[in-house]
């Protein structure tokens, strides 16, 4: 009996039926989840692990989420916000979460590179309700996948600003907002050639000279200012209210030449104003405080040189200022002479 036909067929089936198999298992398997059928992941629920000390004090935080935010030096960037009270009903959590409407909170304005360009900390623990800080603040293991963000923000150790002691380390995962999925694009390098130079020679003129930050035209009584260098911020207190001296402050800055930007939002007890010149941008914050308000002005594009705490030149006083402070030394005067008598006179 002649096998050799037998075997053939056998060999061939067998093959066919080995690729059939294969195929049927293959149909089976999901798609891989890296894939450009993938679909994004669930939302996470937002959570928040860690501490966040002020003044010795760990504010119980609780809530996290996500907000959009502008690009920041050519990068997509998203803001984190970190708070003890439920932001859900609020309309404006980065708003109100600055002014102490959401407990203590942790404003942080990120690129999708997970680098810090922002940091707002509002302590309910701290003396100043607010201040700006960035520099020494870090984000680690930060990540972007499936439509979620999850990192670990930290200070590595406590800091000192402005007199309020603070230190950060916190975990906490979030949804990414549904306008801000897209994943970091790798930024272009420039160009290393012969012409590189000189465009950014042009680039520099272009701008103009940039203006002075100790040139701005603060409100006539504003006390206690500081200029910080370091966080390009600048803060004093004044005695009037916060409508009053939102009122002044507006009308020095248009006769400086600054216009109106996006996001000013005004009210009797507080007053957030936008306002720009050039590539020089100003975020001014007013609120009120135990005797007056207290101002912070978050700046960008200013020229610093002079070091911190400069003080500000003297302004000129009218007649009219000179006048009051005369008739003040006189009331003092008297006063001063009135407890050296005795007393039944």
């Amino acid at each position: 009996m002649n096998t050799f036909p037998f075997l053939r067929f056998w060999q061939i089936s067998a093959t066919l039926l080995a690729l059939t198999l294969a195929d049927f298992a293959t149909a089976q398997t999901p798609a891989n989840p890296g894939n450009g059928n993938a679909k994004p992941d669930a939302p996470v629920k937002p959570t928040v692990t860690g501490k966040f000390l002020g003044n010795g004090k760990n504010a119980a935080i609780k809530f996290v989420i996500v907000e959009e935010e502008e690009a920041f030096g050519g990068k997509e960037a998203v803001k984190v916000i970190f708070t003890e009270k439920d932001p859900a009903t609020s309309k404006k959590p980065s708003f109100d979460a600055v002014f102490g409407k959401l407990g203590s909170a942790l404003i942080l304005s990120v690129d999708l590179d997970g680098g810090i360009f922002g940091c707002e900390v509002a302590h309910s623990a701290h003396k100043k309700q607010g201040f700006s800080s960035v520099g020494r603040i870090k984000m680690a293991e930060f990540k972007i996948a499936g439509g979620n963000v999850t990192g670990r923000v930290t200070t590595g150790e406590e800091l000192d600003t402005f007199g309020d002691k603070w230190e950060v380390d916190m975990t906490f995962a979030a949804p990414m907002p549904a306008k801000a999925h897209k994943a970091p694009a790798a930024t272009p390098k420039p160009p290393e050639d012969e012409t590189d130079e000189p465009v950014k020679k042009e680039r520099k003129a272009a701008a103009g000279p940039l203006i002075p930050a100790r040139k701005l035209p603060l409100p006539k009584d504003a006390t206690d200012v500081e200029f910080k260098q370091i966080v390009d911020q600048i803060q004093f207190n004044s005695t009037r209210s916060v409508e009053a001296v939102t009122k002044e402050f507006s009308a020095n800055l248009k006769q400086q030449g600054w216009k109106d930007g996006a996001g000013s939002l005004n009210g009797k007890k507080n007053a957030i104003l936008k306002r720009e010149q050039g590539d020089a941008k100003l975020t001014i914050m007013i609120q009120p405080a135990a005797s007056g308000c207290t101002v912070k002005i978050f700046t960008e594009g200013l020229d610093w040189s002079g070091g911190d705490d400069a003080t500000p030149p003297t302004p000129k006083k009218a007649a009219d200022d000179d006048d009051d402070d005369a008739e003040g030394q006189v009331h003092k005067a008297l006063k001063d002479a009135l407890k050296g008598l005795p007393k039944g006179l």
